[in-house]
């Protein structure tokens, strides 16, 4: 998971020395799941929101300020979806996906496709939901936030929390003033389907942000202009029912 510049000498301040985007990991929260790798290792219990990089587990609520939302899609290939990629694929007359798993496309704007199929994603057969069933190149929405102790987080909401992130990009677009002026609260709850048991997230306002944020998040919204910010997940992440 990396910063992607929009020009070559785009380059990342922290106060001390200036670092190559590709040098610098973003801090992402996950929604622990009963089959994730910190349930297994008892880092955390599932529903709780588990930093990445950091290995702070927050438990079932975070507080959090944002700063930046962002979409993205990603098209991470398994053996047990490749059938299922390569029909859609073939009923609009593209090709098969090539052979082995992992990332095969992408997309930073949602708009174009980079690497197979490549293709637009308005018209590419993986970007459409089937019902209540999440595409296959799954979209997800993110924020670049910060927790309430001012250090920067990525939240990402994809699959059956993507409707989660959809209310929180417009409670941030519909509230007056910068993103960062109010403050979130996240809570995890569990849900079940077909599939077994697996936690999702709420997310309401809570109130005005501390005064003594505010001028944090402005500083960190002056550094993350003009960059894109690759959050693509993990393998095992991707495999998840649900991920935050």
């Amino acid at each position: 998971m990396t910063l992607v510049p929009q020009a070559q000498n785009n380059l990342i301040n922290l106060g001390q020395t200036n670092l190559d985007p590709g040098d610098f990991i973003p801090p992402r929260v996950k929604v622990v799941q009963q089959m994730s790798d910190e349930a297994a290792q008892e880092k955390a219990k599932p529903g709780d929101f588990f930093n990445t990089l950091t290995g702070e587990n927050y438990g079932k609520e975070l507080r959090f300020i944002p700063i930046l939302p962002f979409k993205q899609r990603v098209l991470l290939v398994r053996s047990e979806k490749r059938p299922l990629i390569d029909f859609a694929l073939s009923s609009v007359g593209l090709l098969p996906i090539a052979d082995g798993d992992g990332l095969k496309c992408r997309s930073f704007d949602t708009i174009q496709g980079v690497g197979d199929p490549g293709v637009i994603c308005e018209t590419c057969p993986l970007s459409q939901w089937d019902g209540n069933v999440p595409p296959l190149c799954t979209e997800t929405y993110n924020v670049a936030a910060l927790n309430e102790l001012g250090d920067l987080i990525i939240l990402g909401f994809q699959k059956s929390s993507a409707k989660v992130g959809k209310r929180l990009f417009s409670m941030t677009r519909l509230s007056a003033g910068a993103p960062w002026t109010k403050t979130y609260v996240a809570k995890t709850h569990a849900e079940k389907n077909d599939k077994g048991n697996f936690f999702v997230p709420d997310v309401t306002i809570e109130g005005p942000t501390p005064t003594e944020l505010l001028s944090v998040a402005g500083q960190w919204a002056r550094q993350l202009g003009g960059m894109v910010i690759d959050v693509t997940p993990e393998e095992e992440e991707a495999a998840s029912t649900s991920d935050f």
